[in-house]
């Protein structure tokens, strides 16, 4: 490992081989785009892959060794200076702008696509609205955003178009050209938004606010349709039926309650108690739309089926922390995922949910969101970093934390496939557009909203 106050972006090559799905699935789709090799600022050959980059902010120093007559205490070492906390703040700030300006430099070998935005306020969410309209050599898509104001200034659910370049324009002229993300409108939202979702088929937006309540929003009529309220206190998880005409909702809250809303009342059709604490999630199984999933700060991930009266399973230690995020396989209906503040992702089969079937290493810090598209796993984390997982990898074997600490980070889990180091703050939330491949927004407490689609890379230019 190079010594240096940063290390650059390092590299693991890797050729994708043809894979199998995991165990159940019934998809034969496969990524489109596959880690690669980059071992410079030279832009890379035909034949060269996108590479998995990750950052160590760690100086490796030989340490000197102390001079002692054998038999004798060694001499005491001075005492070390106290550190202020300003001190600490500098440091790690200066270390946060070296790797920003690292990733800043090697994004065009990394990116077919790459925007960043800054929003007036900081958003803890985003979603895209499945709609697309083609211009020319460009596709225009839209997402929804929040914000998060901090000084009593009037709080808006936002909407935002970006134009992206088609598949018949070389991605190279779109990098970094002006300014593709512009405000197309906004609604007055009564206090911060922690979460949003979008039914995408009646244009209902449910927003999540610091005050419990859950607020419907009419993209067609254009401002506010109706209010639910239950909750006692503020909340983060949100999540429409996936059956969309059923017009269902679910939400949780800190007040360590689940609520299972129907748009045709007021009040909650059923209210969950099983968690003694914080509910940060919940999550709707695509396959099966009875059952849903809840992740709690008592560290417990718990299945519900809408049928019956208590949780249908319930793991008391999913995690060695409190969990954050719960997400559902969209194609393979007994395969789920959960982030936790242990800085872990953990695989779990409804069928086996003894233990985890796979536990996935890569964060730094907690993760706070996960969303899947077909077998690739899209997380955010208070890292500053969304990462991209192929599970098609798997069966590969587990993660051996031992190399990894062996080969000082060299040794990477051979599921994570991406690395996104485009924000300077913790990561809010990241979502995968519903139509485009590949193409992810995402945002963070900076300030910032970024628009990305990693490179792609043909399997034609490979054999060449």
């Amino acid at each position: 490992m190079r010594s240096s106050s940063v290390q650059a972006f390092q590299t693991l090559l890797a050729t994708t081989p043809s894979q199998t799905w995991p165990a159940g699935s019934s998809s034969s789709a496969q990524p489109n785009f596959q880690p690669g090799r980059i071992e410079s600022d030279t832009p890379p050959s035909k034949t060269s892959k996108i590479k998995l980059q990750t950052i160590s902010m760690t100086s490796v120093q030989s340490e000197p060794q102390s001079k002692h007559t054998p038999g004798t205490a060694p001499a005491a070492a001075p005492a070390a200076p106290a550190v202020s906390v300003k001190e600490k703040y500098q440091v790690a700030e200066k270390i946060v702008n070296e790797e920003y300006k690292i990733w800043k430099k090697t994004s065009p070998l990394l990116y077919d696509v790459i925007y960043s935005y800054a929003l007036p306020w900081p958003s803890l969410t985003v979603e895209w609205l499945r709609q697309t309209e083609q211009t020319g050599h460009a596709v225009r898509a839209s997402f929804l955003a929040g914000t998060h104001t901090s000084d009593g200034s009037q709080n808006y659910l936002r909407q935002y178009s970006v134009q992206l370049p088609s598949t018949d324009e070389s991605p190279d002229k779109s990098l970094f050209q002006g300014n593709q993300i512009s405000l197309q409108r906004e609604w007055a939202h009564p206090g911060e938004i922690n979460k949003l979702r979008v039914n995408q088929e009646t244009g209902l937006v449910a927003t999540q606010t610091n005050s419990g309540d859950v607020l419907i929003y009419d993209l067609e009529s254009g401002g506010p349709a109706k209010t639910l309220r239950h909750h006692t206190k503020e909340g983060f998880g949100l999540e429409w039926n996936p059956d969309f005409a059923q017009n269902q909702l679910l939400s949780s809250s800190e007040d360590h309650t689940v609520a299972l809303w129907s748009m045709d009342a007021d009040v909650p059709v059923r209210v969950f108690r099983t968690h003694t604490g914080i509910v940060n999630d919940v999550a709707w199984n695509r396959q099966h739309s009875s059952v849903v999933a809840s992740a709690s700060d008592d560290l417990s991930l718990q299945i519900h089926d809408l049928r019956a009266p208590r949780p249908v399973v319930a793991v008391a230690n999913a995690h060695g922390g409190p969990l954050n995020a719960v997400a559902f396989h969209p194609d393979v209906g007994t395969l789920l995922a959960t982030g936790s503040s242990d800085n872990l992702i953990n695989c779990w089969d409804l069928r086996l949910m003894e233990q985890p079937t796979r536990k996935l290493y890569g964060h730094a810090g907690s993760v706070v969101d996960l969303k899947f598209r077909e077998n690739l796993l899209l997380s955010s984390s208070s890292d500053r970093r969304v990462l991209v997982w192929d599970l098609c990898h798997v069966r590969d074997g587990e993660f051996d934390v031992k190399e990894h600490e062996r080969k000082k980070g060299d040794y990477t889990d051979p599921c994570l496939v991406f690395m996104h180091g485009g924000h300077t703050g913790r990561i809010c939330e990241a979502d995968w557009h519903p139509v485009l491949d590949n193409v992810v927004a995402s945002c963070a407490e900076d300030g910032l909203v970024e628009v990305w689609r990693p490179r792609h890379v043909d399997q034609r230019e490979e054999d060449e």
